[in-house]
């Protein structure tokens, strides 16, 4: 596979998060206007390989001192959408967990208003559909997250299509989280849940019956049998974000990567980049090392991306017509 073919043809994108995937140009830009030490941008990038998925968060402690004011996440938000559809992805989930971006007094109205007007202003410049989706976290009491996604649904803001929970799932799985999940399908979100990251396959299983019709990373579910039956028979889609996944040591190596074992019990799966600035990607490189390493083709790029747009919170028109789109641009490929 040629990088510039893999970069021109069209794409899709389910994972990835906003704090983690705003353009190193634009952090220094915003750095500087607040006089913030640029130095620490150094420790956004995460290692190639890190000690596990806490010592991979840590990155997000420095971006997010740059995210708290409504300016900051407009133009994050607006750029991120931009560096996404400057490679031809044409339909992106931005996810983000309002409640980390409070600390200088921004309100969840502002922080959703500032994300979705910066998406807009990207759409409106390049050819990509973005949506929104709002993470609670773990570590927040239900309490809180539960708050969040009453005032969240208070703006009836139209982006908003799906729901997440994300942060530490070793130390807090799935088993304490029904009433977010129960609240969210009440108010008509679709829902996707972080679950399988660290070895925790029991966690995907809970994702699915708590009603998550796509699992975030799903690493585990290739340790266990019923994990991937349920899989399958749900059409759960499986949200694969290879570079993170063998940072976070969610994988050991390429060697085991579990694309093709998943695919070939049937499992639908996705490429993303979960986040393209800490992990120093973007969806064009992780294409590249996936036919570097595992030697898919463009023929599996097309199924990826198709399993993709199937597993989309979006309308049957958008996915009609990205699925014309995809058809026509890899016909020559494939």
């Amino acid at each position: 596979m040629q990088k510039e073919i893999v970069h021109q043809l069209p794409k899709v994108e389910l994972h990835c998060h906003l704090d983690g995937s705003v353009p190193m140009e634009t952090l220094k830009k915003l750095a500087e206007k607040q006089q913030f030490d640029k130095t620490l941008l150094d420790q956004i990038v995460a290692p190639a390989k890190c000690h596990d998925l806490a010592d991979y968060l840590k990155s997000f402690d420095i971006t997010l001192q740059l995210l708290q004011t409504y300016e900051q996440l407009e133009e994050s938000a607006y750029a991120t959408a931009e560096a996404a559809a400057l490679e031809n992805v044409r339909y992106l989930e931005l996810r983000f967990a309002p409640l980390l971006h409070t600390e200088a007094g921004m309100t969840l109205p502002e922080i959703i208003a500032a994300v979705s007007n910066g998406i807009r202003r990207a759409m409106e410049q390049y050819n990509i559909v973005v949506n929104l989706l709002i993470c609670g976290m773990r570590q927040h009491p239900n309490e809180d997250n539960l708050v969040l996604l009453s005032e969240v649904m208070n703006t009836r803001e139209n982006l908003l299509v799906g729901f997440d929970m994300a942060g530490p799932e070793p130390d807090l799985a799935n088993d304490h989280i029904g009433p977010l999940t129960t609240f969210a399908k009440e108010k008509d979100l679709q829902i996707t849940l972080h679950s399988g990251e660290c070895g925790c396959a029991h966690n995907v299983v809970q994702a699915i019956h708590l009603g998550a019709e796509r699992i975030g990373h799903g690493i585990a579910t290739q340790m266990d049998e019923a994990a991937q039956m349920l899989c399958v028979e749900k059409g759960t889609v499986i949200e694969l974000c290879p570079t993170s996944n063998i940072q976070t040591n969610a994988v050991e190596n390429w060697d085991v990567y579990p694309l093709f074992n998943f695919m070939e019990k049937g499992i639908k799966c996705c490429v993303n980049t979960d986040n393209r600035t800490v992990s120093h990607t973007t969806l064009t490189k992780e294409y590249l090392l996936l036919a570097e390493h595992l030697g898919i083709n463009y023929a599996t790029m097309k199924t990826l991306n198709l399993n993709g747009l199937a597993g989309a919170f979006t309308t049957s028109e958008v996915k009609a017509q990205l699925s014309t789109v995809i058809a026509e641009a890899y016909a020559p490929y494939v």
